[in-house]
């Protein structure tokens, strides 16, 4: 698997495009309630995703630092290696098995402003865009990025945002569903 920042560009566009198409004309309310009790509400898909890329957007930019300091530069074409490729085929949707989140990314049981779930969720996709510029010309073969996940060994700094960019496709999915379960 090829690693494109145009791919992760068009990626990046298309979530924010999603967002704004599943969270036009609902109220705070409505972005809170959930499909069932079990179930999270689409604010709360969301704050999984904040939750997950401020976790992982410290981690990326800690090895593009290392990178750049170590002048660990060079063209690509890059690969998601075994490890990139695996994390990715799992958080893809259509979802092939459900995986409980961490506790440190488990959304809180009542988001207080949907609102600024939603602003936070476009200023950390803008932080996405910005490490993509960042880590340009670094060899993304290279430079390896911890995943912050007890027993999972680094991976390929290349890899780590579309695996975040897949992550977040299969949270936005889920949370079409809600909307679509709730609202029609």
């Amino acid at each position: 698997m090829e690693i494109s920042w145009d791919k992760v560009d068009k990626d990046l566009q298309d979530i924010r495009s999603r967002t704004e198409q599943l969270i036009n004309g609902l109220s705070p309310e409505q972005l809170v309630r959930r499909p069932d009790p079990g179930k999270w509400s689409i604010a709360e898909c969301l704050t999984h995703l904040n939750l997950t890329a401020t976790a992982f957007q410290k981690l990326i930019r800690s090895a593009i630092q290392e990178g750049k300091s170590n002048k660990i530069v060079g063209p690509g074409p890059y690969t998601a290696g075994a490890i990139g490729r695996l994390l990715i085929w799992i958080a893809e949707p259509p979802p092939k098995f459900r995986i409980k989140a961490p506790a440190k990314i488990l959304p809180p049981a009542n988001i207080g402003d949907p609102t600024a779930v939603i602003a936070e969720f476009l200023r950390l996709q803008d932080e996405w865009a910005r490490l993509v510029k960042e880590a340009d010309g670094l060899n993304l073969n290279k430079i390896k990025a911890k995943t912050g996940f007890p027993g999972l060994p680094p991976m390929r700094l290349g890899a780590t945002i579309p695996w975040m960019m897949a992550h977040q496709r299969r949270h936005l999915l889920q949370a079409e569903g809600v909307k679509q379960k709730v609202f029609n």
